[in-house]
């Protein structure tokens, strides 16, 4: 067991998310903690005989997160005018009007600031890795580096932090494997402490904000696995619309296809098969593959279906190799100066979309929103049935509930104990199904019938749940629905 343990001096920890300069950041980032280590290195001298020890620490896995009490308070936060810096007078003039005039205090411009922060009491918070045993060489330095560090997040966020053995209890552990999370945070992982330095190289005016670090999914240690998990993986990759024409859901399938398409372009071989779900001969692939789905403002009083973003969802499982090879296509897909990607949807209109990297974003672009356990899901995009069209006789709606039921067990679900078919969605602001343009069946070019469901499963199931022959294509998205809900 290795703890870094730390408590606030004020009981206030005050750090702003980097993301939204009017939010406070909570819990901290372990990322964060890092930072504050690397910069208390810097203070000491930076000495080289040092840096494997913080190498030692970048290299290890995200670690769990303790806290005596974490039960918090978010502080409102204000609007806060301060004065700005002095202006730089004439020595020469002494004419009215001159610039030293705005020396004086009523003279001098207030500008508009922010100070988020969280109200967090007495009591220690810790990073903790239960499987780490560090040589005694690192653990000497760290002892003596920690006791260095002075605050964490703003220089008001006081701190008095130390090494131990015998952290608070865990309130926030890394998800598993292929697991979701309640929420995300950034971690160091190998080549940060390079990254800082490269940021920090010369100080003053050369100082440049460091790059974003990865991400980690985190969930509470209590929180039951999931009994039923579907073939997608549920650390899905959010994209966030940030300009462009304003699309509703209606418009799924035009850009789905034309990111698919955009992917494409930059991954060829085994990653290209992957996105586009070809076999090596060319023909449909038996197995889950890349499947792109729409993220709408639904589910809300004044919701009205329009699009926030687009996802990725990897195939659960996945090895790192080709998860690496399908994050290397959406990053050249970027332009690399205004870190957006546009996607072209003829007489749709077209979009402007970059990655999500808010720690508190809009529901909607929330993985967990997508994907928590639940036992009653219900469509936001109709779902496409597969092998089966409508016809007029009392045996139709048998027929379709045997195809979403075969459509759940395709993505490894147990099948669901009640189907209830629906022409409109359960979730406000969603479009019928007849407003969805149709998938045509590729042997004979007849429109597959697609219809909004509502199901129950005998067990919870962990999201994504993408149903149907449209589930590739941003079809058959549902989101759980709330029990009891009439």
């Amino acid at each position: 067991m290795f703890a870094l343990a730390w408590e606030y001096l004020a009981g206030v920890a005050v750090a702003t998310d980097p993301t939204d300069r009017q939010q406070p950041e909570w819990p901290p980032h372990p990322d964060r903690v890092f930072q504050a280590l690397v910069a208390a290195w810097g203070e000491l001298g930076a000495a080289p005989d040092h840096v494997p020890a913080l190498r030692w620490l970048e290299q290890l896995p995200p670690p769990e997160l303790c806290a005596s009490n974490p039960a918090v308070l978010q502080r409102k936060t204000v609007k806060t005018y301060v004065p700005a810096n002095d202006l730089e007078g004439s020595t020469r003039s002494r004419e009215y009007g001159d610039p030293l005039l705005g020396l004086l205090p009523e003279a001098r411009p207030r500008k508009e600031r922010f100070f988020p922060a969280t109200i967090v009491g007495d009591g220690a918070f810790a990073l903790a890795w239960p499987e780490a045993v560090p040589p005694p060489d690192v653990l000497d330095f760290l002892r003596t580096l920690s006791a260095e560090v002075t605050h964490i997040g703003h220089s008001s966020s006081m701190v008095r932090m130390w090494i131990t053995d015998a952290p608070p209890p865990v309130f926030l552990c890394p998800a598993g494997e292929g697991q979701s999370g309640e929420t995300h945070l950034r971690v160091p992982e190998a080549g940060r402490l390079d990254a800082l330095e490269a940021a920090f190289a010369g100080g003053g005016e050369g100082w440049r904000r460091p790059p974003m670090a990865m991400f980690c999914a985190y969930r509470s240690p209590e929180a039951p696995a999931a009994v039923a998990q579907s073939l997608f993986d549920p650390n899905l990759i959010m994209l966030r619309r940030c300009g462009g024409d304003p699309l509703g859901l209606e418009s799924t399938l035009a850009l789905t296809q034309a990111l698919r398409g955009t992917l494409l372009k930059q991954a060829p071989g085994e990653a290209g098969r992957l996105i586009a779900g070809h076999a090596p001969d060319g023909g449909p692939s038996e197995a889950v593959h890349l499947a792109i789905l729409p993220l709408p403002f639904v589910g809300h009083e004044h919701a009205d279906g329009h699009l926030l973003g687009l996802a990725l969802a990897l195939p659960r499982g996945l090895d790192r190799p080709s998860q690496d090879e399908c994050l290397k296509a959406l990053a050249q897909a970027l332009d690399p100066d205004s870190y957006t990607l546009k996607l072209v949807c003829g007489t749709v209109g077209e979009t402007l979309l970059t990655p999500e990297e808010r720690s508190a974003p809009p529901l909607a672009l929330r993985p967990s929103t997508w994907t928590h356990r639940s036992r009653i899901w219900a469509s936001v995009t109709p779902i496409v049935l597969d092998r089966f069209a409508p016809r007029r006789h009392r045996d139709q709606d048998a027929e379709a509930r045997a195809a979403i039921g075969l459509a759940c067990e395709r993505i490894g679900l147990p099948q669901p104990v009640r189907i209830h078919l629906l022409p409109v969605s359960r979730f406000t602001g969603a479009p019928a199904a007849r407003s969805f343009p149709a998938i045509l069946r590729k042997s004979d070019g007849v429109a597959r019938w697609h219809i909004h469901a509502e199901l129950e499963f005998p067990v919870e199931v962990e999201g994504p749940v993408l149903l149907g022959a449209g589930r590739f294509r941003g079809y058959g998205l549902c989101r759980p629905w709330k029990e009891g809900k009439p």
